[in-house]
């Protein structure tokens, strides 16, 4: 490898602990200034998205495939940098990761990071959630049972939600506007944190935390009415269908709508079966409600649950809600507790699953 392909060592290791720290949790305001000031670096941001690309390929690579392209005699005699690669990973550039997809893609692409390196989409499974940073420096948090894909040409900065829900940190760049599109639906922002909730029903919520969004009806054609188009701001929430953006904007919380980069589901004003659905996202097992009484009564959680537990958050709800809750060991199945009032069955204590309001 020549003097000039080699990474910057400085900006290598400075994108190794940019690494480190998002996938360390929520960032504070100091840190996502420091952040979107230093990816603003054509440089950097190349380097950050290379270096996320050979932990990937490295750290997530199965031991036993590992093994076997470490015992490949003619890839390391053809490519010597690939035992730099398994010793130092943070010390080499883009090239060495691009030889190493090149050398497992035909037989292990189904390998998610390699998938992932080839096609620019990105998922989680059920009860999963990940953060990762696009080539432009945007930050993606993936709920569970998520994709997101990368569709931009260029300079464009376009992705395409297929699947779940990702609450985004996108990177300011004043002359390149971030594109989300979710079915019918066009999302537009320059520098703004918002999440995006792709409904198994269809419905797309869109929740703004800071900066501002513009949505589109994409369907409509090029002078849409008035009702096709929406503006949110922080704390601002809009839901509607993939037919039309006929829907009111409304304030909310935006924090609590994105507690489950916490772990967290936020139950207030909720109803029951809304719950439920949002638990089985996170569930091994399908939770199920076979009263119909259940869904009839109108009482209400409040209160944060557990998604990383969920017999613990069932539990809870066995405790403060009128239902009985039997495990059939592939199910929950979810039935009404007769010997209430009704009274009992319209309220429920106003805490969380650990006991706190």
């Amino acid at each position: 490898m020549s003097a000039q392909n080699k990474a910057n060592p400085t900006i290598t290791n400075q994108a190794a602990q940019w690494i480190t720290i998002l996938d360390g949790g929520e960032l504070s305001e100091e840190q996502r200034l420091d952040f979107n000031a230093w990816v603003d670096d054509p440089r950097n941001a190349r380097e950050l998205g290379a270096v996320r690309t050979l932990l990937s390929l490295i750290q997530e690579l199965p031991e036993k495939k590992a093994a076997t392209l470490r015992r490949m005699p003619l890839a390391f005699a053809r490519f010597p940098a690939l035992t730099e690669l398994f010793e130092n990973p943070l010390q080499l550039s883009c090239a060495t990761a691009a030889v190493l997809a090149v050398l497992v893609v035909g037989a292990w692409f189904t390998f998610r990071p390699v998938r992932e390196y080839f096609t620019e989409a990105y998922t989680t499974e059920k009860g999963e959630s990940r953060t990762l940073v696009l080539k432009d420096g945007t930050v993606v948090h993936l709920n569970t049972q998520s994709r997101v894909r990368w569709t931009g040409v260029g300079k464009d900065r376009r992705v395409a939600l297929e699947l779940g829900e990702v609450l985004f940190e996108v990177a300011h760049d004043a002359s390149r506007p971030f594109v989300v599109t979710v079915g019918n639906s066009e999302i537009r922002d320059l520098a703004t944190e918002f999440d995006v909730y792709r409904r198994s029903n269809g419905s797309v919520v869109v929740t703004v935390l800071s900066g501002q969004v513009s949505i589109k009806d994409l369907g409509i054609g090029d002078d849409p009415p008035a009702w096709a188009e929406r503006q949110l701001k922080p704390n601002e929430q809009v839901e509607y269908t993939s037919a039309s953006l006929i829907a009111d904007v409304h304030s909310v919380d935006a924090t609590k709508a994105v507690r489950w980069r916490e772990g967290w589901l936020e139950t207030v004003g909720q109803s029951f079966s809304t719950v439920v659905n949002e638990l089985n996202r996170y569930s091994n097992k399908q939770i199920l409600i076979a009263d119909p009484r259940v869904d009839g009564a109108r009482f209400k959680l409040g209160g944060a649950l557990g998604i990383h537990d969920i017999p613990a958050a069932l539990n809870f709800i066995k405790e403060t809600a009128p239902v009985v809750i039997t495990d059939n060991g592939d199910s929950y199945v979810l039935t009404f507790k007769a010997d209430v009032s009704v009274t009992e069955q319209n309220t429920a204590p106003q805490q969380n699953a650990a006991g706190h309001p």
